[in-house]
């Protein structure tokens, strides 16, 4: 067998999805017995009891075939949000629903645009159906450059990505900057608006998507649960569309799925807002105290509305591995020149900011 030519072309530049390391990763080098696992932005709070309640009554019926129409989770999210159910889809996370954006919409012919550094699946969607891809560069303080991604599209153009906050750098769109966007965005492209991180947010002026969502306007708004509402491992995604797009993706997309315990875990999560409120102080007070910490240490960041935070350091992947040995994983990103560090609880910040010190200031943990 000829296995460099059997393989499609398109998947040939294609890198495999490296996820975060693990705590069992790096106990051979860790120099300490606690690890602090802070490198896939994944919330440190466990799922709403509310949610663990329905998913343990729910294992019971696991001979059966998950619900491949995600009605019941459809209906909640319906009235929740005020979107009619008929534009509404639910994937196995939101990686699946990006996947099935560019399979739906994506030709070899067509193009797709987005600002980079960001998330990588936007990368992967395009290579995967073999669209090329707009990569521009973020600005100088982390966010979107929505004027330089309206200069980007081409009439090729079939789909516009954009992460706000943005990941990795935690950098949001105003209200403001969006408007202007969705006034000069060309007809013929699909905005997708990806909102992975949007329950963290605190500061006012970021973007509202509902203003512009019509059902009718060419635009998808992406949500998950796998952040605030702590069900990651369930991998369980949702988003907004015009009904034409969730029946093209409901042709391609593979029946059931969604898994009957993401799905009820999500449904019963659902209504929390007092806990979800509780959860975004949390995650702001200890973002400030990292980024508190990054500041009197003189170390270079991004200002950030998301539960990690982007830091520039002169070595990163140097750092990365030194942060290892104190028990502390982050994401590096070398080729951009800087680290991801995920914002989790109280003890998992102090133990950051301390390893932190003992790498760019020594004196400030002698004699403690």
């Amino acid at each position: 067998m000829d296995w460099k030519n059997f393989f499609r072309s398109e998947i040939e530049p294609l890198q495999p999805y490296q996820p975060g390391l693990r705590e069992e990763q790096i106990r051979e080098i860790a120099e300490t017995l606690v690890i602090h696992k802070l490198s896939s932005n994944e919330s440190p709070f466990p799922p709403f009891p509310s949610a663990l309640a329905a998913m343990e009554a729910s294992l019971a019926g696991l001979n059966e075939y998950s619900d491949g129409s995600c009605y019941q989770l459809k209906q909640g999210l319906a009235q929740q949000y005020g979107v009619p159910s008929e534009q509404i889809m639910v994937g196995n996370g939101t990686n699946e629903l990006l996947m099935l954006l560019a399979e739906t919409c994506l030709t070899s012919e067509s193009r797709v645009a987005y600002c980079w550094p960001s998330f990588i699946v936007y990368r992967m969607a395009a290579q995967i159906v073999g669209a090329a891809y707009d990569e521009v560069p973020l600005t100088t303080d982390g966010r979107f450059d929505l004027e330089a991604l309206l200069a980007a599209i081409k009439p090729e153009t079939k789909l516009v990505f954009i992460c706000s906050p943005n990941n990795p750098t935690g950098g949001i769109i105003t209200q403001e900057e969006f408007e202007r966007f969705m006034a000069h965005v060309p007809e013929q492209v699909l905005v997708v608006l990806d909102l992975a991180y949007n329950e963290f947010v605190t500061d006012s002026h970021h973007l509202k998507p509902w203003g512009f969502y019509d059902g009718r306007r060419p635009l998808v708004v992406l949500h998950t649960f796998s952040k605030i509402y702590g069900l990651a491992g369930t991998r369980i995604g949702y988003g907004f569309a015009p009904e034409p797009v969730i029946k093209a993706i409901d042709k391609v997309r593979e029946p059931f799925n969604v898994n009957t315990v993401a799905q009820v875990g999500a449904l019963a999560s659902l209504g929390q807002d007092e806990e979800l409120e509780r959860r975004r102080k949390d995650n702001a007070a200890e973002r400030a105290r990292l980024i508190e910490a990054l500041e009197r240490l003189g170390i270079r960041h991004f200002a950030s509305q998301a539960n990690f935070v982007w830091v520039f350091v002169p070595e990163a992947e140097k750092t990365f591995e030194q942060l290892l040995k104190r028990g502390v994983i982050v994401r590096p990103f070398a080729a951009a020149g800087g680290l991801r560090v995920g914002v989790g609880s109280k003890e998992s910040t102090l133990a950051t900011i301390a390893a932190f010190e003992q790498l760019f200031d020594p004196s400030a943990t002698k004699g403690t």
